[in-house]
């Protein structure tokens, strides 16, 4: 059967924020309601080359204090345009699974499900929080036209963490300090959570 993902008119999610080109939109954490209310489940093969729609992907970063899990992705994924690029962020695409009813829930749990399809949390290490930063776009990419990141930060108790794949992926804590020493080689949103959400 045909993978089936969560998507949402571009013209309508629009007239919810401001249009920014390629920038991190902060906020508007209420619009994060009317989305997953009036969202649709679409083959993903139709939606890749269709820009009438963004693919809603949660994308979340993992930190502990000021430190920041960073992921480096192997040439043997999937998705060619990340290989070896560095990552800020874990997520994917959004599946109908146990989706039943409207709810914002339904955003945090299909991020936690991404996040423990990447890492296991070891030793007693706990999710503490999970904030809503906002929401990432890049229209200046073929892949950004037809996606759009909801970006969270999910702090954790320790760094007992490690990758599930690691023929997939590698991946460190890193200081905030130290982040802009991998900045030429993250991937688009990486860069853009970078420029607006850790400068500053």
């Amino acid at each position: 059967m045909e993978e089936k993902v969560f998507a949402f008119p571009t013209e309508r999610l629009w007239k919810l924020l401001p249009y920014k080109r390629k920038d991190l939109i902060k906020g508007y954490s209420e619009v994060l309601k009317s989305i997953v209310e009036n969202g649709l489940f679409l083959r993903r093969s139709e939606l890749e080359e269709d820009p009438s729609f963004k693919q809603i992907i949660p994308y979340a970063i993992i930190s502990n204090d000021n430190s920041f899990y960073l992921f480096r992705r192997a040439s043997v994924q999937t998705e060619k345009r990340l290989h070896n690029k560095y990552s800020l962020g874990v997520g994917g695409h959004m599946n109908p699974g146990s989706f039943i009813e409207p709810k914002e829930q339904y955003l945090i749990d299909e991020l936690r499900r991404e996040l423990f399809e990447e890492v296991r949390l070891q030793n007693g290490c706990l999710i503490e929080d999970i904030e809503f930063i906002g929401f990432i776009n890049d229209d200046t990419i073929p892949v950004g036209r037809v996606h759009i990141g909801l970006l969270y930060n999910i702090h954790v108790s320790n760094k007992d963490l490690s990758i599930n794949e690691i023929d997939k992926m590698t991946a460190n804590w890193i200081d905030k300090s130290e982040l802009a020493d991998f900045y030429n080689g993250m991937e688009s949103w990486s860069k853009i959570a970078f420029d607006f959400y850790f400068k500053y």
